[in-house]
């Protein structure tokens, strides 16, 4: 639920980017001592906070379920707040992508809600991978949510492994894409 939770709420950087497009905003953030580059360094910052409080919400809520199988320790706290972070650069920027290309409220909410969704159920969010017939596990690990899930899961049981290191590396690969895409786009998008 973390990793899907925070895929979710990264939803707020599309929103606020079309919504400054839409009434003008844009335009008078410029009007002070700030760049396009300030704009988008504060939009990531902001998903990123919004990411960070909402996955310590859901752990401190989950706790008293799944207290007995926890292993936080020195080493898992780090990736836990690692994953937070890298997963919402990468649906914060996905969003912000899509956010770009999409003229209407409502186009926006249809696209977004459909990968959003496609994104959840083909992925080791709500099950795991193992047992899973062949083409739907490959889909799997065509998901940036799967490696997401995966790395919060390694920090919260302590079950970290050479594989999970792989997703994390993964994970900054692809955020660090999609972060340049959604920053080249927003710097040539004419509010």
């Amino acid at each position: 639920m973390i990793g899907f939770n925070i895929m979710n709420s990264t939803l707020i950087s599309g929103i606020l980017i079309w919504n400054d497009r839409k009434h003008g905003m844009f335009e008078q953030i410029m009007s002070g001592p700030f760049t396009r580059s300030h704009y988008i360094l504060s939009n990531i910052f902001t998903i990123g906070i919004v990411g960070l409080v909402s996955a310590s919400l859901i752990a401190v809520v989950g706790y008293p379920v799944f207290f007995d199988s926890v292993e936080f320790s020195l080493f898992t706290i780090p990736i836990l707040i690692f994953g937070a972070i890298t997963g919402s650069i990468l649906f914060g920027s996905l969003a912000s992508i899509i956010s770009t290309r999409i003229h209407s409220s409502e186009g926006f909410n249809v696209i977004i809600n459909t990968v959003f969704l496609f994104f959840a159920f083909v992925s080791t969010a709500f099950y795991p991978a193992d047992g899973v017939p062949e083409p739907l596990r490959s889909a799997f690990y065509l998901n940036p949510l799967t490696y997401l899930v995966d790395v919060i899961r390694a920090g919260i049981f302590g079950t970290i492994t050479e594989f999970v290191i792989l997703e994390m590396l993964i994970l900054v690969v692809i955020a660090s894409a999609l972060f340049v895409i959604a920053s080249k786009l927003l710097t040539k998008l004419d509010f």
